[in-house]
């Protein structure tokens, strides 16, 4: 008997730690892959980095990644800047996210970009029910991906924008029928066109 309770007291840690280090297996490939494949450095290494306007993600809560694609615009910090509160409307693609570059034909799940919905449309052979009108988010208000709450405030408008986020940051142990299975990694890249202080 008291071997029973041991094991009941003992289980939620177990499933907690495995839990825990499926998280750190998703960072860690998310990692390998901004620094492998897209060559950045994270945001507190820049010191360290000899060349000009290298690229570079920076980190957000429990293993959020953002990388502002058009950091170095001159014309960047004269646009409005992204703040808690604020009425965001961005155009994006959303990826499930398997460790490598996100593909259109084949990690998909979501977009609002007229001419993607049409593509992949044409080439699955059906209507899809996609909006094609920009996403509205208030920030702070509106029910969103806590990865994407995360990393928009401090983007500025007409920032091209890459998010990615474990899968506790995205849809956790949801399964999002027929497009997300639980548990996945996600990118979602974007581009804010309008920020209403």
């Amino acid at each position: 008997m008291k071997k029973f309770f041991t094991i009941l007291f003992l289980l939620p840690l177990l499933v907690g730690c495995k839990e825990e280090d499926t998280l750190l297996t998703e960072r860690d490939s998310i990692v390998k892959y901004l620094t492998s494949s897209r060559r950045m450095v994270a945001e507190e290494d820049l010191g360290s980095v000899i060349e000009d306007n290298p690229s570079f993600y920076s980190t957000f809560g429990r293993f959020a990644y953002r990388h502002i694609v058009n950091y170095y615009d001159s014309e960047r910090e004269s646009r409005p800047v992204v703040e808690w509160g604020d009425m965001v409307q961005i155009r994006f693609n959303a990826f499930t996210f398997t460790g490598s570059e996100p593909n259109i034909s084949s990690n998909l799940y979501w977009s609002n970009i007229p001419t993607i919905i049409e593509q992949v449309g044409k080439k699955s052979g059906n209507t899809l029910d996609w909006s094609s009108e920009p996403l509205a988010i208030r920030l702070g208000t509106t029910k969103i991906l806590e990865g994407l709450e995360h990393t928009l405030p401090g983007c500025h408008e007409a920032d091209s924008v890459q998010v990615y986020m474990t899968s506790d940051l995205a849809y956790g142990k949801k399964n999002i029928i027929g497009t997300v299975p639980k548990g996945s990694m996600v990118a979602w890249y974007m581009k804010i066109e309008k920020v209403t202080k």
